[in-house]
C-alpha cells in the first residue's frame, strides 16, 4: 500500500483538527503518532481486530491471569465430622484419621488435577502412585471420599465443565478389600450422571487418571 493518504475535503481535514484539539494534542504528538504504527493499531481497534485500554487496566492485569470467580456451584462444603460410607465389601480404611482433615468449604477451581510423573507419558501402576503419595507425605492434601461425594452431588454439568472425560481419584481414601485388595475412589461421568466407582491398585493409569489434591 502506497506511503500516502489525502483528505477528501476541507471538512475532514477540519474535522480531525477539532477532535485534535478536544483532547490535547500537541503538534509533538501528532509527529510521534504519525512516524511509528500508531494510527494501524488504531484501525485495528476500529476494526475489531484489537483492543484499546487505560495504562491502568494494563498495570491491574498484565500477563496474570484472573483468579476464577468463586461460582456458587462450584464450591464444595464438606462436614469432616461424619464418617463417609463405605462399600460392603471393604474391610478396613487405610488412613481413616485423614478423612477428618481438610477444608469444610473450598472452591473446585482451587483444587489441581495432579499426575505422577509416569502418567503423563504412559501408564503407571495404582500402587506407584499410591507409595509415591505416601512418601511424599502428599496424602493429606489430596480429596477423599467425602470430597468425591460431594462433588458427585453437583450433577454432571459441573463434573463436564471441570473434568471433561477425565476420571478423578480421591486418594486420601484408598481401602482395603475383604479379600486384601487394595482399592481408591473415583468420579467419573457416565451418561447423565457422575458415578462412583472403586479401582484396585493392580490396574494402570494414564493421563486421563489424575489424583485430586489441594493446590499450594
Amino acid at each position: 500500500m502506497a506511503d500516502k493518504f489525502t483528505f477528501g475535503s476541507a471538512g475532514e481535514i477540519q474535522e480531525v483538527e477539532f477532535a485534535l484539539a478536544r483532547h490535547g494534542w500537541t503538534h509533538s504528538l501528532l509527529k510521534k503518532a504519525t512516524g511509528g504504527d500508531f494510527f494501524g493499531l488504531v484501525r485495528e481497534a476500529l476494526e475489531g481486530r484489537a483492543e484499546i485500554c487505560r495504562i491502568e487496566r494494563l498495570a491491574a492485569v498484565g500477563d496474570v491471569v484472573p483468579a476464577p470467580e468463586a461460582s456458587p456451584d462450584f464450591i464444595i462444603r464438606v462436614d469432616r465430622s461424619v464418617k463417609p460410607s463405605y462399600p460392603d465389601w471393604m474391610k478396613k480404611v487405610m488412613h481413616p484419621k485423614l478423612e477428618l482433615t481438610g477444608p469444610a468449604e473450598y472452591n473446585l477451581n482451587a483444587v489441581e488435577l495432579w499426575l505422577h510423573n509416569d502418567q503423563k507419558t504412559g501408564a503407571v501402576r495404582g500402587h506407584t502412585i499410591y507409595k509415591h503419595l505416601q512418601k511424599d507425605n502428599a496424602l493429606a492434601d489430596c480429596l477423599g471420599l467425602a470430597d468425591l461425594l460431594a462433588i458427585q452431588a453437583k450433577g454432571i454439568a459441573v463434573f463436564r465443565k471441570l473434568y471433561a472425560s477425565k476420571a478423578v481419584f480421591g486418594w486420601k481414601s484408598v481401602v482395603r478389600h475383604r479379600h486384601g485388595n487394595l482399592f481408591v475412589p473415583c468420579l467419573c461421568g457416565r451418561g447423565d450422571g457422575v458415578v462412583l466407582h472403586w479401582r484396585w491398585l493392580d490396574r494402570g493409569w494414564g493421563s486421563d487418571d489424575p489424583a485430586l489434591r489441594f493446590g499450594k
